[in-house]
């Protein structure tokens, strides 16, 4: 326990220490980096309160079926916390730099494996924090609930929701590896992926919001009492489940019904956490050696049909650009958490899709102007979100990944700006077929004039997007650190995360009441008009033009940087 917190003090001094001297550059960027924090917190909390005020106070939906709306919101949260987990995981506790230097340090593996899972954990949750006292601050002050909400809720609610889906994803990530050694990765990885897509089907199926809201209106206008006996007894095994009662109950006053949920909470994250302790007593040393022999011999094997595999016989491209082209390949698929991240990301996006395609819009017709136009828009800030997602995770690494080893491309006699201008359209080229394909397929029950305007907007939004991430990884250019997915988590890209969630406000604002017209004009049969939703589209046309320029230079300009 010593040696533990002896690495982590050492850890948040680090943490907590300057990265350089203080001057007008630096305070500057500190002021900016608060203000845009401190903006997005207010955004979160704005949204919160608005919407819960929305849904319970405009559109009467209940307190039970509005939790129960959370509760599926908070499945998809522990899903995505605990597949980026075994992702983060993988790569810091396998692939670090650090485990090698504590390796040579007397300390256990045991111990190490706690250390890096605190890591990561707070490292990565950080922004998520924020984002969520956010929301906390917002459910508690309209329900005017006493101050001791919010520690209890922090404490007792969201760290342990948190800490589970954490400590269940090193779980998994353990026994992923323990059995590839014994059958195989490609079968191991093909039979989790069956599990969690399974999984996901077997919540939609079985928690089935739409028989959930018809079953409850049958009580209508009592819809504000309690209808646990509606839900079917499977779901209330689930986290996300002990987290929506929690609430419900202390949203109506009544601590003492919210406590047993709040402690089969707790004891899970705590029962888990040990599990996972107890696998790596047991098995992180021998996957991890498991893991550098195969890692030596796959590279060894890789190098030897390295020429068979980027032979491109018959390529269209000139000699430099196919070198180019075949280097970031060999980048990409070298580092596995860069590719596993990837499918871990494109099966998400499946699942929305499969999700969203199924609006009916018969139903949907049935629904006032307000609420259809909410819809649309709801289905464009979560397309633009996720291509948003994918931007920060591949686009704003992109320059710092060249490592320390930029000084050779910095010193050869090549176009600089030209090089990484052509590699970063390689992975601007893939991020808009992505953003291309989920606004086709969740905007096609739409409108066709929808529909169309839905995939121009998101060819401009994909541009700025890109823009964005590149500019910042280079405003906030490390080419110390070689993990991707450190460089995806750091402050800087939480930064851009902030400026891209701001970006969606700025979209939100623009095409609501465009959008808001267009149906109340197919409902009032008049005739439609497209000038709304065109001027629309300039609008965005414009500042995304205006900010991918800003953001484009800054990404040329940090290649200038005297490292």
């Amino acid at each position: 326990m010593k040696s533990i917190l002896h690495i982590i003090k050492y850890k948040l001094l680090v943490f907590f220490k300057l990265n350089s001297e203080i001057s007008f550059g630096y305070f500057f960027k500190a002021l900016s980096s608060s203000l845009v924090y401190g903006l997005f917190a207010y955004g979160c909390f704005f949204f919160t309160t608005n919407s819960m005020e929305y849904l319970l106070s405009g559109i009467n939906i209940g307190m039970f079926l509005f939790h129960r709306f959370i509760s599926v919101i908070l499945f998809i949260f522990f899903i995505t916390i605990n597949i980026g987990n075994i992702v983060v995981s993988y790569s810091t506790l396998y692939k670090s730099k650090e485990i090698y230097f504590f390796i040579s340090k007397p300390i256990s593996f045991t111990k190490i494996f706690i250390i890096k899972f605190l890591d990561n954990f707070f490292y990565s949750s950080s922004t998520l924090l924020l984002i969520v006292g956010a929301i906390i601050l917002g459910y508690g002050i309209y329900f005017n609930l006493d101050w001791y909400f919010y520690p209890i809720s922090l404490i007792g609610i969201i760290l342990p929701f948190m800490f589970t889906a954490g400590s269940l994803g090193a779980i998994i990530l353990l026994l992923v590896l323990k059995l590839s050694s014994k059958i195989g990765i490609k079968k191991v990885l093909t039979s989790i992926g069956l599990i969690y897509a399974a999984s996901v089907l077997s919540y939609y199926f079985l928690s089935s919001p739409a028989d959930t809201v018809q079953k409850v209106f049958e009580y209508y206008p009592n819809i504000n009492a309690y209808f646990g006996f509606l839900d079917n007894n499977l779901l209330k095994l689930l986290p996300n489940y002990w987290v929506s009662d929690s609430l419900f109950w202390i949203s109506n006053g009544s601590y003492e019904r919210a406590f047993p949920f709040m402690y089969v909470n707790i004891l899970s994250s705590i029962a888990m956490f040990c599990i996972a302790i107890f696998l790596a007593y047991k098995w992180y040393y021998k996957t991890w050696s498991e893991y550098s022999i195969s890692n030596s011999t796959f590279r060894l094997k890789t190098n030897n049909k390295r020429e068979s595999i980027f032979n491109f016989k018959s390529s269209l491209l000139n000699g430099i650009n196919e070198s180019i082209l075949k280097r970031e390949i060999l980048l990409f698929f070298r580092e596995p958490n860069q590719w596993i991240h990837l499918i871990v990301m494109l099966f998400l996006i499946m699942i929305f899709i499969t999700s969203i395609s199924g609006i009916d819009m018969t139903i949907l017709n049935a629904y006032n102007d307000y609420f259809r136009t909410a819809i649309y828009i709801a289905v464009t800030i979560f397309n633009v979100f996720l291509v948003s997602s994918i931007s920060i995770r591949f686009i704003f690494p992109l320059i710092s990944l060249e490592g320390e080893s930029f000084w050779k491309l910095r010193s050869a006699p090549v176009d600089l700006k030209n090089l990484i201008f052509k590699k970063l359209s390689i992975y601007f080229l893939i991020v808009f077929l992505i953003g291309q394909i989920i606004s086709y397929f969740s905007n096609f029950h739409f409108p066709v004039e929808l529909a169309i305007i839905a995939q121009i907007n998101m060819a401009i939004i994909t541009i700025a997007l890109v823009s964005l991430n590149f500019g910042m990884g280079g405003i906030f250019l490390n080419l110390k650190e070689r993990n991707a997915i450190r460089i995806a988590s750091s402050q800087g890209a939480s930064i851009t995360l902030l400026l891209s969630l701001m970006f969606l406000i700025l979209i939100v604002v623009i095409l609501f009441v465009p959008v808001f017209n267009f149906f109340q004009e197919v409902k009032s049969g008049y005739q439609i008009s497209r000038f709304n939703l065109i001027t629309s589209t300039l609008i965005l046309f414009l500042i995304a033009s205006l900010s991918s320029y800003f953001f484009l230079k800054a990404g040329l300009k940090s290649l200038q940087k005297d490292i």
